[in-house]
C-alpha cells in the first residue's frame, strides 16, 4: 500500500459521520468516538443550548414527563442525545437509550399500538441487558402475548412465542405489522394501561437494583425522526401523516407515571410547535438546528450572510478528527464545503470523503478545487431534478425564510422536503428556513440541469 493511500484511508475513516461521539457511554452506544472529538457549542451559543435546557427541565421537575427532541438528519442528533444522557447521569439519573431502528421499520407507517409495544419492549430489553433479569413479573412480553391472545383475533398470523421473534416480525414482516395495527385499534386503551402498568413496575425494579427509591429513570428513544415513506407520493405522505397522528392525536398515551421519556420526532412537527409542544413536558419541542454558519436570520429577499465563527466550528470538527488535514485540504476549501453544506454535518463530511476518494486517482496533494466541485456536484445530484411545485415552494421559502405552509395538510410534503434536505432549518434566536445552498441557484433560476450540464 502506498503512503498516500494509507494516509487517505486514515482520513477517510476519521470523517465517518455514522459513528457518534458517545462521551464514554459504552453501555448506551458501544464503539463511539471519544469526548475529545466533540466540538462545544457547535449549534449555537451555550446560553441557548437545547440539550442543557432539556436536561434542566427533566432534573427540575418533580414528576415524570414525555419530552420531544428533533433535528434534521445530519445535524449530529445522536451525539447530542448521548451528551444529554451524560448530563443526566451527572444529575444522578438512570438513563437508558433505545435506537428505534432496531425495533421498527422506519419506512412504514406507525400507529400508537405498535409504537408503544416497540418502546416498552425496548425499555424492557435494555433493563434486562443492564441488570441480567427481566423487569416486572410477569415480563413485558409475557403480558403482551397474554393480552394479544385474549383480546385480539389474528387470522393470517400467530403471535410469536418469544420477544426476539416478535421484535423480528414487527421489524421485518409487513403483514404482521399491518395485522397488529388493524386488530389492536379497538383495544388501544387497554394496551396503553398494560404499558403504563409495566412501566411503573420496571421503574420500581430499576430503583430497587440501585437501592435508590427516588432515582429518576429516563428512556431516550432515538431515530423516530427517520420515519419516511418510500415509493409513490401517497405512500410517502401516509408515513409522515402517521407520525403526526401518533405524536399529536395520541400525545396523552405516550406519557407514563414514573418514567421520563425523550422521544425524537421528525423535524417537520416543529411546524406544529405551538399546538404540539404545549401538550408535552417542557412546553416546547427541543430542536437541534443545522450548524450556526450564518450571522442571523436574513431579511426577506436577502441571502444568508456567512458567520466566520460557525465556519471555524465546522473546521474544528475536522481538526479534532484528523489534525493533519492541511496536508489534504486548504482552509478555503474547508470553508467552501462548510458553507455549501448549509451547516449539515453529514453533507459536509460526505463531500470531504468524496474528494479524498477521488484524490487517489490523481495521486497529488493537496486536493484540487476540481475535486471539490465534483464532490459538490455529486451531493447536488442526489437532490435533482426538483419538481416544479417543490421549486416554487422553495423559492417562496428562500425569499421569506418562513415555512410558507399553505395549510396543515401540506405538512407531509414539508416533511419530504426536509427529509430530502432540499430545505434546512436554522435557529438564530428564532426559527427560519432556507433551501440547501447547493440548490439555491437552481431554485431561483428554475433550472433543473444535472451536474456538469
Amino acid at each position: 500500500m502506498s503512503e498516500l493511500r494509507a494516509r487517505a484511508r486514515v482520513l477517510y475513516n476519521a470523517l465517518n459521520f455514522d459513528i457518534p461521539v458517545n462521551f464514554g457511554q459504552e453501555e448506551l452506544v458501544p464503539k463511539g468516538l471519544g469526548e475529545d472529538k466533540y466540538v462545544d457549542n457547535l449549534h449555537g451559543a451555550a446560553d441557548r443550548d437545547p440539550v442543557q435546557e432539556l436536561a434542566n427541565q427533566i432534573d427540575l421537575s418533580d414528576s415524570a414527563g414525555a419530552y420531544l427532541f428533533t433535528g434534521n438528519r445530519g445535524t449530529g442528533k445522536t451525539t447530542e442525545l448521548l451528551r444529554l444522557a451524560t448530563i443526566l447521569r451527572e444529575y444522578d439519573c438512570e438513563v437508558f437509550y433505545a435506537d428505534m431502528a432496531d425495533y421498527l421499520t422506519l419506512t412504514q407507517r406507525i400507529e400508537v399500538s405498535d409504537f408503544l409495544i416497540s418502546v416498552l419492549g425496548a425499555f424492557s430489553e435494555k433493563i434486562a441487558d443492564r441488570f441480567t433479569a427481566d423487569p416486572g413479573k410477569p415480563s413485558f412480553f409475557e403480558r403482551l402475548r397474554s393480552f394479544l391472545n385474549s383480546n385480539v383475533q389474528f387470522t393470517e398470523i400467530k403471535v410469536p412465542t418469544g420477544w426476539i421473534e416478535f421484535k423480528a416480525a414487527l421489524q421485518q414482516n409487513p403483514t404482521f405489522k399491518e395485522q397488529l395495527q388493524e386488530k389492536t385499534r379497538g383495544v388501544v386503551e387497554q394496551l396503553v394501561k398494560q404499558a403504563r402498568d409495566f412501566a411503573v413496575e420496571a421503574v420500581q425494579y430499576v430503583r430497587g437494583q440501585q437501592a435508590s427509591p427516588d432515582r429518576k429513570i429516563i428512556l431516550i428513544v432515538d431515530s423516530v425522526e427517520r420515519l419516511r415513506g418510500v415509493g409513490d407520493t401517497d405512500d410517502i405522505r401516509e408515513v409522515f401523516k402517521s407520525a403526526e397522528t401518533v405524536f399529536s392525536s395520541h400525545a396523552d398515551k405516550l406519557r407514563f407515571t414514573a418514567l421520563n421519556v425523550v422521544y425524537t420526532v421528525p423535524p417537520y412537527l416543529s411546524a406544529l410547535a405551538g399546538a404540539l409542544g404545549s401538550v408535552y413536558a417542557g412546553g416546547r419541542i427541543y430542536a437541534l438546528p443545522s450548524v450556526h454558519i450564518y450571522e442571523r436570520r436574513p431579511a426577506p429577499g436577502e441571502e444568508p450572510v456567512p458567520y466566520p465563527e460557525g465556519l471555524a466550528k465546522m473546521r474544528e470538527v475536522v481538526e479534532k478528527r484528523f489534525p493533519q488535514w492541511r496536508d489534504f485540504f486548504t482552509e478555503a476549501q474547508l470553508a467552501r464545503l462548510a458553507q455549501h453544506s448549509g451547516g449539515d454535518l453529514r453533507d459536509y463530511l460526505r463531500m470531504l470523503r468524496l474528494a479524498v476518494a477521488r484524490l487517489l486517482q490523481s495521486g497529488q496533494l493537496p486536493v484540487s478545487d476540481t475535486l471539490i466541485t465534483d464532490a459538490e456536484d455529486a451531493v447536488r445530484g442526489d437532490m435533482l431534478p426538483i419538481a416544479d411545485n417543490d421549486r416554487d415552494w422553495l423559492r417562496k421559502i428562500t425569499a421569506s425564510h418562513n415555512a410558507e405552509l399553505p395549510n396543515l395538510d401540506a405538512l407531509p410534503d414539508f416533511a419530504r422536503l426536509q427529509e430530502g434536505k432540499y430545505l434546512l432549518h436554522y435557529r438564530n434566536g428564532e426559527d427560519w428556513y432556507d433551501a440547501h445552498p447547493l440548490l439555491r441557484a437552481r431554485v431561483k433560476s428554475g433550472g433543473n440541469q444535472q451536474p456538469g450540464a
